[in-house]
Parts: structure tokens; C-alpha cells; sequence
């Protein structure tokens, strides 16, 4: 029976299964992944524990499954009072390792490397020393040696603090040798570089590979893979460099050895992300071609690639933005691997027999788990999910890739999801409102899979547009470059054409477009609500307002960054006053929501709240709201169920519509009549 008027309800307002509360609670965020045998281990972010993470295992042995059962098996490695993370980098990745059943890794509070046993009694005991200023001594990226030592990235905060008479301009790098059982201070193999990553060592461990480079170039830009030979005692000699170099503008990521001792790499000299081996003193590809077979390194440890036992590689692409698992044979022909995925995280290990391979991998209607998948019979079993029930995929969107064209001819892409709630039908001749998600980076990308944040807005009658504009990664380097000196504007009037397409196209309501972002994505939100009148409204999580105050303050690995994307700093000083919000607050009439994490050390406090002020000295309607204990990044359940909750009620006060939970939203003083 066709619904009356009465019946029907407006988008924004449907009731929805999926809540704040689910999504902030139900979900952990699996991360690093490694093998040790036949046995995965991973890292665990679990929002509901404050954001702690935690080591966990389970063996081969515990049986082959595909519904991502048998919680039961898994193993909790390291303590309930432990968080692990690094904060090399301030992104961290690669926390810890593993090897014969020892697990290394960072503790959080004080950032030194602890030994723990996984089959012994006792507990866990730290093999570095302590700093001489809080988390002063950083480390991560481990790889760990069969002669008793480990190689492993360290970034030294107290060769750069006033408290111990440190004179350096900012945190040193350096990789360094580390005795697995503590029995010697950490010796230094390598440095003279502004960063470093990836030590991997051949299988024999006569040799080292490793990354470095250097400001103002960030690891997309520029990068050098290093080789060295591994004298008795474990240190370096006879060091060279083997591909990328200072004369040239090559992106080189993932060093590994193959089991029979050929490097492998990943450069994008063709200006895409290619697979090479070493052979000889030549670097011969798989295949050249237009596709990425690399991911931009925010993290350490990120991994796409690994090898089987047969002699192929089994390898995450990315083709068209789209990313699928593929097996390479040596002479360049390769297979796509039919599983039910639309995404697959780069986090890809292969067992220690190359027997299998391990995968984060999922959709936008299934959430993200770690897949073992067998490639000799194609068995499959899902060792844990990201969310244990994602409820009824029948309110799940799901996206299509759209290609549109921007104002300056280019093409730029979106994944569009359509609002889904099979219990609701809105009134006839109604547009949904449009969100436009905005990723951050900006060198980064945005991919179809499960984001609890879409399909709680979709599943109450919103649009979503998922912006992968010019800066984003997957399209290759010229797609990725087309964002230099061009910060706040080519990624901006993307992401407006991109609703313009939509509403041209009859979509959306043109007169109810929101956009919302975090970090860069949260520059962009301010940008577009400073610079044109495109959105009804903006959500900026932790988002840049003051590019002087940036590149001033924020950390060293992003302390360069803006040069390429603006212009060497202060010397276009006058460009980054131009591009920043902050002192456009009077050129805005659209409300603004405001969310910052306390102690963010990228995006600081402070920008938030001169923002803000900014605002309140123009009369822009605004709420900022601040998360006690949160850096960059929203970690604990409670403040993901604050932050969900406080941009819905944003936007059914600025759109005029009661959301169907309205009773229990916080309370806004925002006025509608602003966004008119």
C-alpha cells in the first residue's frame, strides 16, 4: 500500500538501528598486523576501553571459519593495564613485533620498548631506557634479528627539549640496534637524516635496507632505500644507496626480501606506484602501468604486498581508486582474486611458510576483518571483525564510484551513497540533504568501505558524497601533485562541484548541502564556508584555521608540509593569511560546528578556539565543543557517541527538522534562520 502524506516521514528524521551509541561502542579499529609461524597477531584500538590498544593473537591451528566466530580463541598478549602506541611520527604504526613467541612493543605512557613473553610466567620487562622528559625516547617500525638484537626507528625528543640542554631545532631521527633481552643501551646505526623507516633485514642477515628522507619533502615526495651490509656484531657497514636519491623526485616505499634474498620495492619513478625487484643492480618491475601498488606512508608499516611460497606475490591495487587483491606472476601476468571485498586495508602479510595470506579487508556493508585466505584451495576464515554484529545490511548504503567533472575541466571522483532505510518513505517530490565528506591528509584517499559515520547519517535520510578530490592517492602521482601550492583551493571547489554535480543531476536538495571533515578535510569545511556560499552549513573536526599558526607549531613530520602545498613559510606568508579562515570569519554566514580534541598535538586547541572567537566577532553562528584527553583523532567511545550525536542535532537545527532521537540530543544554540 502506497503511504499517505502523514505516513511518510522527511529525511533527517527517520528512525534508525544504527545509533550513535553503536557505532562509538561497537567497534574496535584493527591496525598493525604481523605473523610469527603460523600464528597472526594484530593491534586493537578499542574505543570502548578509552581507546587502548592491545596485542592480540590467534594460531592457524584454531580451525577455518568464514563468519568471523570464535572470539573465544583469540589471546589478549599484552596487559589489561597496557595501552600500546607509538607516537613516532605523532601517527605511530608498527608498535611492536614478534618473533619465536616474544612479543616487543611500545608502551604508550612512556613510549619504551617492552619484552614480553608469550608462553613464559612473568611480565613484561623494558629493554630501553628511560628518557630524561616524558615519552622523550620514541620507537617503532621493528624488525627483529635472529642474533639476539633488533633494528627499529627512534625519534629522540630529549636531543630537542630545554629540560635536558638538548640543542637540536627539533626531535633527531635515527635508526638504532636494540638487544632483545635489554642487556645494552641502544647504539645507533644509522643517521644524518631528518627521518627514517622501514629497516628490513635479507633472510640471511648479512644486509639492511631501509628509507630515509628529508625536509621539506614528505615520504610521497621523496624517499631513498638505503643498503647496507650487517657486520658480526650487528652493525652497518659498506651503506649505499640503491633507488630514489636527492636527484630525483621518486616515492619509494615497503622494502622487503623474498625468501631467496631479492629486494623488492615499490617506486612510483613511472608516476604510478609500481612493484620492482632487485636483480643485480637493476630494478626490473612486474608491471608498469597505470595502477598503485603503493599507499601514501602516514603510518609505519603500512604493507600491500607478500610473497607465496609458489614464487608469486600476492598484492593490494589500486586501480581508478578502487583497490582489489591480486596475484603477480614474475613475467608480469597476473590474477584478480575473487572474494566478496570491496576494500582492502594496507596492512597484507603472508604466513611464514607463504602458504596464506593475511588481510584487513571488507565493504560497505561488512565491516572491516582480518581475512586468512589460502590461494592453493581458496579457503577463507575471518579471525576478527572490526564490529562483531553490524546489524541489518537491509539500512547499510551502499556507494557508487562517480567520476564528475570540476569547474577547471579536470576530472575529480566521489563514492556516493544514497540514504537507505527500508521502514522509511519520504514525503513525495522531496530532496535528502547532502553531506560532503571531506578526508584528511590531504595526501590521503577515501575507499567504500564500512564507515560507521556514513551510514549513520545515511540511515536517517542523508546524501553522502565521499570526496576524493585532486591531492587525493590512488589515481596516480599527477593526480596527487595537482594540490601543490593550490592548498585551499583546488581540493575546496572540488568538493563544491561535486554537490553541484549531485544537485544538478536532481539528487539532493541544493538548498540543504553540509560538509564536514577532520584535519586537512576540517581546512577544507572552513575554506569553503570562508571563500564561497556553497554549504548551508560545516562540521570541522579538528580543522586547520591558521596556516601561519601550523606551520609555526605543529609537529616535525608534518613541519615542512605546507611548503609544497602553499609555499615556503615565511616567505609566502602573505598566501597563508589569504588562504586561512580564521581571518576571513567575517566573510561567513553559514553555521559552523567546531569539534576539538584537548591535547591534539598536529591540529592544536588553540586553532579551535581562535576560530571561534573569530566567529563570535562576526556574529556566525557556532558551537565549539572540546574532548577532554583526545588528541587527533577521537579514540574513546564516549567522545565518538558526543561528536555523532552533537552533528546531528547541528544539522536538524540549521535544516529545521526534529531528527527522530531528538528528546535525547544534546542541545544546541544554534539558529536555523542563519543558514537562510
Amino acid at each position: 500500500m502506497k503511504p499517505t502524506d502523514e505516513a511518510r516521514a522527511p529525511y533527517g528524521t527517520w528512525q534508525s538501528p544504527v545509533s550513535a551509541e553503536l557505532v562509538a561502542n561497537g567497534g574496535i579499529d584493527l591496525e598493525h598486523l604481523t605473523v610469527d609461524g603460523d600464528t597472526a597477531y594484530w593491534r586493537e584500538q578499542r574505543p570502548d576501553e578509552g581507546g587502548r590498544g592491545v596485542v592480540v593473537r590467534r594460531s592457524d591451528a584454531d580451525g577455518e571459519r568464514d563468519d568471523g566466530a570464535g572470539d573465544d580463541d583469540l589471546e589478549e598478549v599484552t596487559p589489561e593495564d597496557d595501552n600500546v602506541r607509538t607516537l613516532v611520527h605523532e601517527y605511530g604504526g608498527a608498535d611492536f613485533e614478534v618473533r619465536d613467541g616474544v612479543v616487543f612493543y611500545v608502551r604508550y605512557d612512556d613510549q619504551r620498548v617492552y619484552r614480553q613473553s608469550v608462553s613464559e610466567d612473568g611480565g613484561p620487562e623494558p629493554i630501553t631506557p628511560e628518557p630524561a622528559t616524558e615519552r622523550g625516547l620514541r620507537y617503532a617500525d621493528f624488525e627483529a634479528g635472529g642474533d639476539g638484537f633488533l633494528y627499529c626507528v627512534r625519534e629522540n625528543h630529549d636531543a630537542a627539549s630545554e629540560e635536558t640542554d638538548g640543542d637540536a631545532d627539533e626531535p633527531v631521527s635515527t635508526l638504532v640496534r636494540l638487544a632483545a633481552d635489554g642487556s645494552e643501551e641502544p647504539q645507533v646505526v644509522a643517521a644524518g637524516h631528518d627521518f627514517y623507516a622501514a629497516p628490513r633485514l635479507s633472510p640471511d642477515g648479512t644486509a639492511l635496507a631501509w628509507l630515509t628522507w628529508d625536509h621539506p619533502g614528505l615520504p610521497w615526495d621523496g624517499t631513498e632505500l638505503h643498503l647496507a651490509d650487517v657486520t658480526e656484531d650487528g652493525y652497518l657497514e659498506n651503506e649505499r644507496i640503491v633507488m630514489g636519491g636527492s636527484d630525483e623526485s621518486v616515492s619509494v616505499c615497503q622494502p622487503e626480501w623474498r625468501a631467496d634474498g631479492a629486494l623488492h620495492a615499490v617506486s612510483d619513478r613511472t608516476g604510478w606506484w609500481n612493484l620492482y625487484r632487485r636483480d643485480g643492480d637493476e630494478w626490473v618491475p612486474y608491471r608498469e602501468e597505470a595502477a598503485e601498488y603503493g599507499v601514501p606512508q602516514w603510518l609505519l608499516g603500512f604493507s600491500t604486498y607478500g610473497f607465496l611460497a609458489d614464487g608469486r606475490v600476492a598484492a593490494i591495487v589500486t586501480r581508478d581508486g578502487e583497490r582489489s587483491l591480486e596475484l603477480l606472476e614474475q613475467d608480469g601476468s597476473r590474477e584478480v582474486v575473487d572474494l566478496p571485498y570491496d576494500t582492502y586495508a594496507p596492512r597484507l602479510v603472508t604466513d611464514d611458510a607463504g602458504e596464506s595470506v593475511l588481510v584487513p579487508a571488507g565493504g560497505p556493508t561488512e565491516p572491516t576483518g582480518i581475512v586468512r585466505w589460502s590461494p592453493e584451495d581458496s579457503s577463507r576464515d575471518v579471525l576478527r571483525r572490526e564490529t562483531a554484529d553490524e546489524g541489518d545490511d537491509a539500512y547499510l548504503s551502499r556507494p557508487e564510484h562517480v567520476t564528475y567533472e570540476t569547474r577547471d575541466g579536470a576530472d575529480a571522483h566521489a563514492f556516493v551513497y544514497p540514504p537507505t532505510n527500508p521502514d522509511a518513505e519520504p514525503p513525495e517530490g522531496e530532496k535528502p540533504p547532502l553531506l560532503v565528506f571531506v578526508h584528511g591528509g590531504p595526501t590521503s584517499t577515501t575507499q567504500p568501505g564500512f564507515d560507521p559515520a556514513i551510514q549513520y547519517f545515511t540511515s536517517r535520510g542523508f546524501a553522502v558524497a565521499d570526496v576524493n578530490y585532486r591531492g587525493s592517492t590512488g589515481y596516480g602521482r599527477a593526480y596527487r601533485e595537482a594540490l601543490y601550492d593550490e592548498w585551499g583551493h583546488v581540493d575546496v571547489t572540488d568538493c563544491i562541484d561535486a554537490a553541484r554535480h549531485l544537485a544538478g543531476e536532481g539528487r539532493v536538495d541544493p538548498d540543504r548541502i553540509a560538509v564536514r571533515g577532520g584535519s586537512a578535510g576540517g581546512f577544507v569545511v572552513l575554506s569553503a564556508l570562508a571563500f564561497h556560499d556553497a554549504f548551508a552549513a560545516g562540521t570541522s573536526y579538528y580543522g586547520v584555521a591558521d596556516l601561519e599558526r601550523l606551520a609555526e607549531l605543529t609537529h616535525k613530520f608534518e613541519s615542512r608540509y605546507l611548503d609544497q602545498l602553499v609555499g615556503p613559510y615565511p616567505e609566502a606568508e602573505e598566501t597563508y593569511r589569504e588562504r586561512s579562515a580564521l581571518h576571513h570569519a567575517d566573510e561567513i554566514d553559514a553555521p559552523v560546528l567546531l569539534l576539538q580534541g584537548e591535547d591534539d598535538p598536529v591540529v592544536p586547541l588553540s586553532q579551535a578556539e581562535s576560530m571561534a572567537g573569530a566567529l563570535a566577532d562576526s556574529d556566525v553562528p557556532h558551537e565549539l565543543a572540546v574532548f577532554e584527553d583526545e588528541e587527533h583523532g577521537f579514540r574513546r567511545a564516549e567522545s565518538r557517541k558526543r561528536a555523532y550525536e552533537l552533528e546531528l542535532a547541528f544539522y536538524g537545527e540549521v535544516f529545521g527538522f526534529e531528527p527522530a532521537e531528538f528528546e535525547t540530543l544534546p542541545s544546541l544554540e544554534v539558529s536555523a534562520d542563519a543558514a537562510e
